[in-house]
């Protein structure tokens, strides 16, 4: 569990378990996905150095570019990696939910304020209790477009009774993530600060991220 996942965790215990508001605007829903603004909880709303750079407007073809071009692989380490290699690169998401998510993130991005991010969901019947859900969220900070995957084609077991998690947290990783997140033109990948000691000990709670740098997106050729 990601230290996002503590906090909701904490939340829903000294609120008696009745879930909070976790969004402040839905910008699209349909059964299977949704795109919305939340509150980031990675902004201090004191301190406006920690703001997003909100709204921010992106063109149609720079987010094509960063959502095509994201590719995902098995996370291999240690013996798994000296037997098998490195895992082979794969799309993080499909053609549909590219067509599905563009105009709706863009929109997100366009309405949202410093202290918010943009969050989405997609999910894929596997059978009738359990779906496949990728989810995460998107904000931009001087020029940068931060990318988060806190599910990747995550199995998720739909309770008989009780809150249904993955609908209402899209930044709650509901299994360890199990991928890295590669770009496919590196050149337009910001590298990440590294860690604090506290940050260390409690885990990397944005471990899923990839930073992609706009202005070279722009320069991509599809």
């Amino acid at each position: 569990m990601n230290g996002w996942g503590w906090c909701i965790m904490a939340s829903l215990l000294l609120a008696g378990c009745a879930p909070p508001v976790m969004y402040s605007y839905l910008v699209y829903e349909n059964p299977t996905a949704y795109v919305r603004l939340e509150p980031s909880p990675w902004v201090d709303e004191d301190d406006p150095s920690t703001w997003n750079t909100h709204p921010a407007t992106l063109s149609r073809r720079q987010l094509q570019e960063a959502l095509k071009g994201l590719r995902v692989r098995e996370h291999r380490a240690g013996l798994i990696l000296w037997i098998r290699g490195i895992a082979e690169e794969k799309p993080a998401f499909r053609d549909d939910e590219i067509d599905l998510l563009t105009t709706r993130l863009l929109e997100g991005l366009d309405l949202a304020v410093p202290q918010e991010v943009v969050t989405f969901y997609v999910s894929h019947p596997v059978n009738s209790t359990r779906r496949e859900v990728t989810s995460g969220g998107l904000f931009v900070t001087n020029g940068h477009l931060h990318i988060i995957l806190s599910n990747h084609r995550t199995i998720y077991g739909i309770p008989s009774a009780g809150l249904i998690y993955d609908r209402r947290y899209p930044l709650f990783s509901l299994a360890p993530l199990n991928v890295d997140i590669l770009f496919d033109s590196t050149d337009a990948i910001i590298a990440k600060k590294k860690e604090g000691l506290l940050d260390a000990i409690l885990g990397d709670e944005r471990g899923g991220e990839i930073i992609l740098d706009l202005t070279k997106l722009a320069m991509i050729q599809m």
